[in-house]
């Protein structure tokens, strides 16, 4: 019933009558609005369950460089992380793992791991350091070329890490970007978030969630710090190839897949107004260990300077552990992914032995699935 035939009635009752029934339209009012809003779920909140995984969170994040000392410096000063290593493969294990990763010949390499003991549910880097120079899959910062883009750090400190940062002498895209989003119910949180430059062309994402958010990934009680929790992709130009293959051949799911425009003062350092598709994929049940691609529209897709993968410098693979290899294997197969070596049995020297495959994604970043049971 409109609103102007309500008017109509009201004007035959007296003001006691008319009070009651803006009472009683109020009481079946409410409650109706409240049984209609449409709420969304959070990121870290699946709807899936582990259960039904076919792979797991991301769990390693291979870099390749001849800047180890840099390396070391961003992230176990700068970023509060563990450092394991080097460690110098038996000819053996070297031999293995060169053939798995496809490493030439021509270069040898040690093998430095880092982590978070006081998070353990972030992702591990393993950091490749060649005997030779290798070419950098990236020539610049910033989000333009095809390929991994980011590192996710985040952390309940952003103001203070900030300010530690920028004083160890590290850059960002753009200032420190803050602002006020909704929660799922509704209510709004404080929100920070700004990109770091590193070596080897790489960006640092350092994000914080307050007003009672749970942060993107597990974050050290002690020291405030998390991360790498989640890594973002340039996927321009092929964002439906790339989501067809870690919902296909991962058996990832999709909670979130939206255009959206930067604003001013984007983190990613461009101009307001550009409109890029965003899309981010879990593993079912994970809450942590993500991938997030962007598309941006009406761009042509600019490619990496080099292929993004092994050995070339900067990030060039995912590790992701599986207990249904032959299931990935099969799913590959169908999808029409490259199978690049596997499956073998190797030897790391941090991880000790499994089974593995490396399979070549859509956009040429190695994927290696591990099965260690």
């Amino acid at each position: 019933m409109k609103l102007t035939n309500f008017c109509r009635f009201y004007n035959y009752l007296n003001v006691i009558y008319r009070g009651l029934l803006i009472l009683v339209l109020m009481g079946l009012t409410f409650p109706l609005f409240a049984q209609n809003q449409v709420t969304q779920r959070d990121l870290t909140d699946p709807a899936s369950s582990v259960a039904d995984a076919v792979c797991g969170p991301v769990e390693i994040i291979t870099i390749c460089t001849n800047q180890p000392d840099s390396l070391e410096l961003f992230f176990v000063k700068g970023w509060g992380m563990r450092k394991s290593g080097p460690f110098s493969c038996s000819p053996k294990q070297r031999k293995q793992l060169a053939a798995s990763w496809q490493i030439p010949d021509s270069l040898s390499f040690q093998i430095t791991y880092y982590d978070r003991p006081g998070a353990p549910g972030n992702c591990k880097l393993r950091v490749l350091c060649f005997n030779k120079r290798v070419p950098a899959i990236r020539s610049q910062y910033g989000p333009a070329e095809n390929g991994p883009f980011t590192l996710g750090f985040p952390n309940t400190q952003q103001e203070q890490l900030h300010t530690y940062l920028q004083a160890m002498g590290y850059q960002t895209l753009a200032p420190l970007q803050a602002s006020m989003l909704s929660k799922p119910d509704g209510t709004q949180y404080k929100y920070l978030e700004t990109i770091y430059k590193g070596p080897e062309w790489l960006h640092a994402v350092s994000i914080e969630r307050g007003n009672g958010m749970p942060p993107l990934s597990e974050v050290d009680s002690a020291t405030r710090l998390g991360g790498p929790g989640y890594s973002a992709l340039n996927v321009t130009g092929m964002s439906d190839t790339m989501l067809a293959f870690f919902t296909k051949v991962m058996g990832y799911e999709l909670r979130r897949d939206q255009v959206w425009k930067t604003g001013e003062g984007s983190a990613l350092g461009l101009p307001a107004g550009i409109p890029f598709r965003f899309s981010i994929a879990y593993a079912k049940g994970a809450t942590s260990g993500h991938l997030l691609f962007l598309d941006f529209q009406k761009t042509t897709p600019i490619k990496s300077a080099h292929p993004p993968h092994i050995p070339n410098a900067g990030i060039g693979m995912y590790s992701f552990r599986t207990g249904k290899l032959d299931e990935v294997i099969a799913n590959a197969i169908s999808f029409g992914a490259p199978i690049i070596s596997g499956p073998r049995f190797v030897t790391d020297p941090f991880l000790g032995k499994y089974r593995s495959v490396v399979i070549l994604a859509p956009n040429q970043v190695y994927i290696e699935v591990i099965e260690k049971r």
